[in-house]
Protein backbone atom coordinates (compact mmCIF):
# COMPACT_ATOMS: atom_id res chain seq x y z
CA UNK A 1 0.00 0.00 0.00
CA UNK A 2 2.82 2.42 0.92
CA UNK A 3 4.60 1.56 -2.34
CA UNK A 4 1.50 2.44 -4.38
CA UNK A 5 0.77 5.71 -2.55
CA UNK A 6 4.21 7.10 -1.67
CA UNK A 7 6.58 5.22 -3.95
CA UNK A 8 9.40 2.68 -3.74
CA UNK A 9 11.69 4.80 -1.54
CA UNK A 10 9.07 5.21 1.18
CA UNK A 11 8.35 1.48 1.06
CA UNK A 12 12.05 0.67 1.61
CA UNK A 13 12.21 3.00 4.63
CA UNK A 14 9.16 1.31 6.12
CA UNK A 15 10.71 -2.13 5.62
CA UNK A 16 13.82 -0.98 7.51
CA UNK A 17 11.76 -0.34 10.66
CA UNK A 18 12.05 -3.37 12.94
CA UNK A 19 8.87 -4.66 14.54
CA UNK A 20 8.87 -6.56 17.82
CA UNK A 21 7.31 -9.99 18.22
CA UNK A 22 4.67 -8.52 20.52
CA UNK A 23 3.67 -5.97 17.88
CA UNK A 24 3.38 -8.62 15.19
CA UNK A 25 1.36 -10.88 17.48
CA UNK A 26 -0.95 -8.01 18.39
CA UNK A 27 -1.55 -7.10 14.75
CA UNK A 28 -2.27 -10.72 13.82
CA UNK A 29 -4.76 -11.03 16.69
CA UNK A 30 -6.46 -7.78 15.66
CA UNK A 31 -6.80 -8.97 12.06
CA UNK A 32 -8.13 -12.34 13.23
CA UNK A 33 -10.66 -10.69 15.53
CA UNK A 34 -11.83 -8.37 12.76
CA UNK A 35 -12.36 -11.26 10.34
CA UNK A 36 -14.26 -13.21 13.01
CA UNK A 37 -16.50 -10.20 13.68
CA UNK A 38 -17.28 -9.91 9.98
CA UNK A 39 -18.29 -13.58 9.83
CA UNK A 40 -20.48 -13.27 12.94
CA UNK A 41 -22.18 -10.16 11.52
CA UNK A 42 -22.97 -12.02 8.30
CA UNK A 43 -24.39 -14.95 10.29
CA UNK A 44 -26.63 -12.58 12.26
CA UNK A 45 -27.93 -11.02 9.04
CA UNK A 46 -28.70 -14.46 7.62
CA UNK A 47 -32.08 -15.82 8.66
CA UNK A 48 -30.73 -19.37 9.05
CA UNK A 49 -27.33 -21.00 9.44
CA UNK A 50 -25.71 -24.40 9.98
CA UNK A 51 -22.48 -25.53 11.62
CA UNK A 52 -19.98 -28.30 11.04
CA UNK A 53 -17.49 -29.29 13.71
CA UNK A 54 -14.65 -31.70 14.22
CA UNK A 55 -12.27 -32.47 17.07
CA UNK A 56 -8.66 -33.35 16.39
CA UNK A 57 -5.41 -33.73 18.30
CA UNK A 58 -2.49 -31.51 17.26
CA UNK A 59 1.25 -32.26 17.40
CA UNK A 60 1.36 -31.18 21.06
CA UNK A 61 -1.36 -33.77 21.91
CA UNK A 62 -3.88 -31.01 22.67
CA UNK A 63 -7.46 -31.47 21.49
CA UNK A 64 -8.66 -28.71 19.17
CA UNK A 65 -12.30 -28.04 18.30
CA UNK A 66 -12.80 -26.71 14.76
CA UNK A 67 -16.11 -25.14 13.76
CA UNK A 68 -17.27 -24.02 10.31
CA UNK A 69 -20.48 -22.16 9.52
CA UNK A 70 -22.69 -22.12 6.42
CA UNK A 71 -25.17 -19.29 5.90
CA UNK A 72 -26.81 -17.16 3.22
CA UNK A 73 -25.33 -13.93 1.83
CA UNK A 74 -27.23 -12.14 -0.93
CA UNK A 75 -29.01 -15.31 -1.96
CA UNK A 76 -25.92 -17.55 -2.09
CA UNK A 77 -24.50 -20.05 0.38
CA UNK A 78 -21.25 -19.07 2.06
CA UNK A 79 -18.91 -21.34 4.07
CA UNK A 80 -16.58 -19.73 6.59
CA UNK A 81 -14.29 -20.79 9.42
CA UNK A 82 -15.91 -19.74 12.68
CA UNK A 83 -13.95 -21.06 15.65
CA UNK A 84 -10.88 -22.95 16.81
CA UNK A 85 -10.87 -23.67 20.52
CA UNK A 86 -8.60 -25.81 22.69
CA UNK A 87 -10.35 -28.43 24.83
CA UNK A 88 -8.14 -28.06 27.89
CA UNK A 89 -9.46 -30.94 29.99
CA UNK A 90 -11.84 -33.55 28.57
CA UNK A 91 -13.50 -33.83 25.16
CA UNK A 92 -16.97 -34.76 26.34
CA UNK A 93 -20.14 -33.50 24.70
CA UNK A 94 -20.79 -31.19 27.65
CA UNK A 95 -17.37 -29.56 27.19
CA UNK A 96 -18.13 -28.87 23.53
CA UNK A 97 -21.59 -27.59 24.42
CA UNK A 98 -20.15 -25.13 26.95
CA UNK A 99 -17.95 -23.66 24.22
CA UNK A 100 -20.99 -23.21 21.97
CA UNK A 101 -23.09 -21.70 24.74
CA UNK A 102 -20.35 -19.16 25.37
CA UNK A 103 -20.00 -18.48 21.62
CA UNK A 104 -23.73 -17.84 21.18
CA UNK A 105 -23.88 -15.69 24.32
CA UNK A 106 -20.83 -13.53 23.56
CA UNK A 107 -21.83 -12.84 19.94
CA UNK A 108 -25.59 -12.69 20.48
CA UNK A 109 -26.40 -15.57 18.14
CA UNK A 110 -29.91 -17.04 18.21
CA UNK A 111 -30.27 -20.80 18.69
CA UNK A 112 -33.61 -20.63 16.86
CA UNK A 113 -31.76 -19.77 13.64
CA UNK A 114 -29.54 -22.87 13.82
CA UNK A 115 -30.98 -25.45 11.42
CA UNK A 116 -28.14 -27.94 10.86
CA UNK A 117 -25.28 -29.63 12.73
CA UNK A 118 -22.74 -31.92 11.06
CA UNK A 119 -20.41 -34.04 13.21
CA UNK A 120 -18.49 -37.30 13.06
CA UNK A 121 -19.96 -40.54 14.39
CA UNK A 122 -18.25 -40.63 17.78
CA UNK A 123 -20.48 -41.32 20.82
CA UNK A 124 -19.48 -37.90 22.15
CA UNK A 125 -21.21 -36.32 19.17
CA UNK A 126 -24.08 -38.71 18.39
CA UNK A 127 -24.97 -40.26 21.76
CA UNK A 128 -28.76 -40.53 22.13
CA UNK A 129 -28.78 -39.23 25.70
CA UNK A 130 -25.78 -37.02 26.24
CA UNK A 131 -24.22 -36.60 22.78
CA UNK A 132 -23.51 -33.13 21.44
CA UNK A 133 -26.29 -33.29 18.84
CA UNK A 134 -28.78 -34.27 21.55
CA UNK A 135 -27.71 -31.31 23.70
CA UNK A 136 -28.01 -28.93 20.73
CA UNK A 137 -31.55 -30.12 19.99
CA UNK A 138 -32.59 -29.08 23.50
CA UNK A 139 -31.64 -25.50 22.60
CA UNK A 140 -32.66 -25.67 18.94
CA UNK A 141 -35.53 -28.18 18.54
CA UNK A 142 -35.76 -27.65 14.76
CA UNK A 143 -32.10 -28.47 14.08
CA UNK A 144 -31.21 -31.39 11.80
CA UNK A 145 -28.24 -33.56 12.76
CA UNK A 146 -26.07 -35.06 10.01
CA UNK A 147 -23.23 -37.58 10.22
CA UNK A 148 -20.20 -36.64 8.09
CA UNK A 149 -20.15 -38.70 4.87
CA UNK A 150 -16.37 -38.83 4.62
CA UNK A 151 -16.00 -40.29 8.11
CA UNK A 152 -18.31 -43.14 7.10
CA UNK A 153 -16.47 -43.78 3.85
CA UNK A 154 -13.11 -43.70 5.63
CA UNK A 155 -14.30 -46.30 8.15
CA UNK A 156 -15.51 -48.61 5.37
CA UNK A 157 -12.23 -48.31 3.47
CA UNK A 158 -10.30 -49.51 6.54
CA UNK A 159 -11.93 -52.95 6.26
CA UNK A 160 -9.48 -55.08 4.26
CA UNK A 161 -9.15 -58.86 3.73
CA UNK A 162 -6.59 -60.41 6.06
CA UNK A 163 -3.97 -60.91 3.34
CA UNK A 164 -4.18 -57.33 2.04
CA UNK A 165 -4.32 -55.95 5.58
CA UNK A 166 -1.11 -57.81 6.49
CA UNK A 167 0.65 -56.41 3.41
CA UNK A 168 -0.56 -52.89 4.17
CA UNK A 169 0.61 -53.03 7.80
CA UNK A 170 3.97 -54.41 6.67
CA UNK A 171 4.44 -51.51 4.25
CA UNK A 172 3.59 -49.03 7.00
CA UNK A 173 6.30 -50.61 9.17
CA UNK A 174 8.82 -50.11 6.34
CA UNK A 175 7.94 -46.43 6.12
CA UNK A 176 8.02 -45.97 9.89
CA UNK A 177 11.46 -47.62 10.08
CA UNK A 178 12.87 -44.94 7.78
CA UNK A 179 10.81 -41.92 8.87
CA UNK A 180 11.18 -42.51 12.62
CA UNK A 181 14.95 -42.03 12.39
CA UNK A 182 16.49 -38.74 11.26
CA UNK A 183 19.63 -40.60 10.18
CA UNK A 184 17.72 -43.14 8.08
CA UNK A 185 15.64 -40.37 6.52
CA UNK A 186 18.75 -38.42 5.54
CA UNK A 187 20.57 -41.50 4.23
CA UNK A 188 17.58 -42.60 2.17
CA UNK A 189 17.14 -39.12 0.71
CA UNK A 190 20.80 -38.99 -0.33
CA UNK A 191 20.51 -42.54 -1.70
CA UNK A 192 17.55 -41.56 -3.91
CA UNK A 193 19.29 -38.40 -5.10
CA UNK A 194 22.35 -40.41 -6.13
CA UNK A 195 20.06 -42.68 -8.17
CA UNK A 196 18.33 -39.65 -9.79
CA UNK A 197 14.95 -40.84 -8.54
CA UNK A 198 11.78 -38.83 -9.15
CA UNK A 199 11.17 -38.73 -5.37
CA UNK A 200 13.55 -38.70 -2.43
CA UNK A 201 11.19 -38.52 0.55
CA UNK A 202 8.67 -41.01 1.94
CA UNK A 203 5.37 -39.78 3.36
CA UNK A 204 4.35 -40.37 6.97
CA UNK A 205 1.33 -42.60 7.52
CA UNK A 206 -1.44 -41.55 9.86
CA UNK A 207 -4.75 -43.35 10.31
CA UNK A 208 -6.49 -40.04 11.04
CA UNK A 209 -6.25 -38.27 7.69
CA UNK A 210 -8.36 -39.70 4.90
CA UNK A 211 -5.85 -39.33 2.04
CA UNK A 212 -2.88 -40.76 3.95
CA UNK A 213 -3.20 -44.42 2.92
CA UNK A 214 -3.39 -43.75 -0.81
CA UNK A 215 -0.57 -41.22 -0.78
CA UNK A 216 1.83 -43.35 1.26
CA UNK A 217 1.21 -46.48 -0.84
CA UNK A 218 1.71 -44.61 -4.09
CA UNK A 219 4.99 -43.09 -2.90
CA UNK A 220 6.32 -46.44 -1.61
CA UNK A 221 5.38 -48.10 -4.90
CA UNK A 222 7.21 -45.41 -6.87
CA UNK A 223 10.31 -45.90 -4.69
CA UNK A 224 10.12 -49.69 -4.25
CA UNK A 225 13.37 -50.37 -6.16
CA UNK A 226 15.24 -47.70 -4.20
CA UNK A 227 13.79 -49.07 -0.96
CA UNK A 228 14.85 -52.58 -1.94
CA UNK A 229 18.48 -51.54 -2.46
CA UNK A 230 18.51 -49.32 0.63
CA UNK A 231 17.10 -52.03 2.91
CA UNK A 232 19.58 -54.55 1.50
CA UNK A 233 22.40 -52.19 2.49
CA UNK A 234 20.81 -51.86 5.93
CA UNK A 235 20.50 -55.64 6.28
CA UNK A 236 16.76 -55.49 7.00
CA UNK A 237 15.63 -58.81 5.56
CA UNK A 238 12.23 -58.73 7.28
CA UNK A 239 11.35 -55.49 5.50
CA UNK A 240 12.66 -56.77 2.18
CA UNK A 241 10.28 -59.71 2.35
CA UNK A 242 7.33 -57.38 2.95
CA UNK A 243 8.34 -55.08 0.12
CA UNK A 244 8.97 -57.63 -2.62
CA UNK A 245 6.91 -60.75 -1.86
CA UNK A 246 3.50 -59.52 -3.03
CA UNK A 247 3.92 -57.19 -6.00
CA UNK A 248 0.45 -57.81 -7.45
CA UNK A 249 -1.33 -57.28 -4.14
CA UNK A 250 0.80 -54.19 -3.51
CA UNK A 251 -0.14 -52.75 -6.92
CA UNK A 252 -3.80 -53.57 -6.26
CA UNK A 253 -3.70 -51.65 -2.96
CA UNK A 254 -2.15 -48.63 -4.69
CA UNK A 255 -4.92 -48.65 -7.29
CA UNK A 256 -7.78 -49.15 -4.83
CA UNK A 257 -6.67 -46.46 -2.39
CA UNK A 258 -5.94 -44.12 -5.29
CA UNK A 259 -9.56 -44.55 -6.41
CA UNK A 260 -10.78 -43.89 -2.85
CA UNK A 261 -8.61 -40.77 -2.67
CA UNK A 262 -10.33 -39.36 -5.75
CA UNK A 263 -13.70 -40.07 -4.15
CA UNK A 264 -12.63 -38.37 -0.91
CA UNK A 265 -11.47 -35.26 -2.76
CA UNK A 266 -14.80 -34.99 -4.59
CA UNK A 267 -16.63 -35.13 -1.25
CA UNK A 268 -14.63 -32.21 0.12
CA UNK A 269 -14.61 -28.49 -0.58
CA UNK A 270 -17.01 -25.58 -0.39
CA UNK A 271 -20.56 -25.94 -1.57
CA UNK A 272 -20.83 -29.65 -0.74
CA UNK A 273 -24.21 -30.78 0.54
CA UNK A 274 -26.21 -33.90 1.31
CA UNK A 275 -27.64 -34.17 -2.21
CA UNK A 276 -24.31 -33.74 -4.01
CA UNK A 277 -22.67 -36.30 -1.71
CA UNK A 278 -25.45 -38.79 -2.32
CA UNK A 279 -25.13 -38.33 -6.08
CA UNK A 280 -21.33 -38.72 -6.03
CA UNK A 281 -21.44 -41.90 -3.93
CA UNK A 282 -24.24 -43.43 -6.05
CA UNK A 283 -22.23 -42.77 -9.23
CA UNK A 284 -19.18 -44.32 -7.58
CA UNK A 285 -21.11 -47.48 -6.65
CA UNK A 286 -22.60 -47.72 -10.14
CA UNK A 287 -19.07 -47.92 -11.58
CA UNK A 288 -18.58 -51.27 -9.85
CA UNK A 289 -20.85 -53.05 -12.33
CA UNK A 290 -18.79 -51.75 -15.25
CA UNK A 291 -15.53 -52.67 -13.50
CA UNK A 292 -16.73 -56.23 -12.85
CA UNK A 293 -17.54 -56.66 -16.54
CA UNK A 294 -14.12 -55.31 -17.49
CA UNK A 295 -12.26 -57.56 -15.05
CA UNK A 296 -14.16 -60.62 -16.30
CA UNK A 297 -12.94 -59.67 -19.78
CA UNK A 298 -9.33 -59.34 -18.54
CA UNK A 299 -9.50 -55.55 -18.91
CA UNK A 300 -7.82 -53.86 -15.93
CA UNK A 301 -7.72 -50.33 -17.32
CA UNK A 302 -9.20 -48.96 -14.07
CA UNK A 303 -6.31 -50.56 -12.13
CA UNK A 304 -3.25 -49.14 -13.96
CA UNK A 305 -0.56 -50.23 -11.48
CA UNK A 306 -1.85 -53.79 -11.27
CA UNK A 307 -2.31 -53.91 -15.05
CA UNK A 308 1.31 -52.83 -15.53
CA UNK A 309 2.60 -55.47 -13.10
CA UNK A 310 0.61 -58.22 -14.83
CA UNK A 311 1.96 -57.06 -18.18
CA UNK A 312 5.55 -57.33 -16.93
CA UNK A 313 4.85 -60.76 -15.42
CA UNK A 314 3.42 -62.08 -18.70
CA UNK A 315 6.36 -60.64 -20.65
CA UNK A 316 8.75 -62.59 -18.43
Amino acid sequence: MVRLVLGEEAAKKLNDISVSNDTLSKRINEISQNINEQVVDEIKKSSLFAIQLDELTDVTLCSQLLVFARYMVEGDFKDEFLLCKTLDTTTKAQDVMEIFNNLFEVHGLDWANLVGVTTDGAPTMLGSRSGFQTLVKKCAPMVTGVHCFIHREALVSKTLPDQLNAIFKGLVKVVNYIKSSALNTTLFKRFCQDMSSDFDVLLFYTSVWWLSSGNILNRVFQLREELDLFLQAQGKEEFLNVLMQSNLEFAYLVDIFGILNKLNLRLQGKGANLFSHQSIIKAFLDKFELWIIRVEGNNLVQFPYMDARLGKKEAI
